[in-house]
């Protein structure tokens, strides 16, 4: 599941609310300033630098976002930072922020502050496993004003989709009314503020999530024609159906026709014609 873009776009807009999930602990730090930084030489692509101040005192949180096992993530790191630290010229701290479940943060804590950077990352949060508690974060989020909102809520449903087995997230929250609200309107209000191909975008990596989640033995042939799509009603109503479908059946309903290996069944069938000839 690529989470990528959201998390950036949830951090620029949300970066203060999430200090306590990166090391920064203190009341009075205030974020200042989050970039996405290219390095010369040998060019690297840095996922999030949040630039810092307190007191007078300037520093930098390089983030990096995992979502699995790497054993080449320490020296990948401590490249960056030393990269970071000649590119400002000043202290860079460098965190890992693994994007698997079972968190130190609990869920009930994000619940309380109801902020939207940390309702966004309560199906990873300690308690996240309990639909509820996802379904409640997916309330407050929609309650918020977009962009604030939509950024968050983004994050949550992939996180959520990689959680949840099928079923469960079919029965306990592919069902919740306040979840397809949500997704009823994504790209509509976008298109009044001007912001459509912002919230097709988001409509997009949304589908594509799900799609590698609940389909990914048919994502080669899914993706294509995802990114190519360019109607926010067709990706929501592919991604309400995501959940819901068998990989047969939601292959044809994407792309219009079934899956290459039953088209090859039935091509190599011999006629009656020719079995009567034998």
């Amino acid at each position: 599941m690529k989470t990528d873009r959201p998390l950036k776009a949830l951090f620029e807009r949300q970066g203060q609310s999430l200090l306590p999930f990166i090391g920064e602990h203190r009341t009075d730090v205030r974020v200042t300033a989050v970039e996405s930084v290219n390095l010369p030489v040998s060019e690297r692509r840095i996922d999030s630098v949040l630039r810092l101040e307190r007191d007078g005192l300037v520093w930098y949180r390089h983030v990096e976002f995992q979502a699995q096992k790497d054993a080449g993530i320490p020296r990948r790191c401590f490249e960056y930072n030393s990269r970071l630290i000649l590119h400002y010229g000043a202290a860079v701290l460098t965190t890992v922020l693994y994007l698997l479940p079972g968190a130190d943060k609990d869920a009930q804590d994000a619940l309380r502050g109801g902020e939207a950077g940390p309702l966004a990352l309560v199906p990873l949060l300690r308690g996240g496993d309990e639909p509820s508690r996802v379904l409640e974060a997916v309330r407050r989020l929609d309650a918020m004003p977009r962009p604030q909102g939509a950024d968050a809520m983004s994050v949550l449903l992939g996180f959520a989709a990689r959680r949840y087995d099928r079923p469960t997230f079919m029965n306990a929250l592919g069902k919740d009314p306040v979840m397809q609200s949500w997704l009823d309107q994504l790209g509509v209000e976008g298109e009044a503020r001007g912001e459509a191909r912002g919230q097709i975008n988001t409509a997009r990596q949304m589908c594509a999530d799900l799609v590698k989640e609940f389909h990914p033995d048919s994502a080669a042939a899914l993706l294509p024609v995802i990114e190519a799509c360019d109607q926010p009603e067709t990706l929501r109503s592919w991604a309400l159906q995501c959940a819901k479908q068998p990989d047969e059946a939601f292959v044809t309903l994407v792309t219009g026709k079934p899956p290459a290996r039953v088209a090859r069944a039935r091509a190599t069938r011999p006629s009656r014609r020719s079995a009567k000839r034998r």
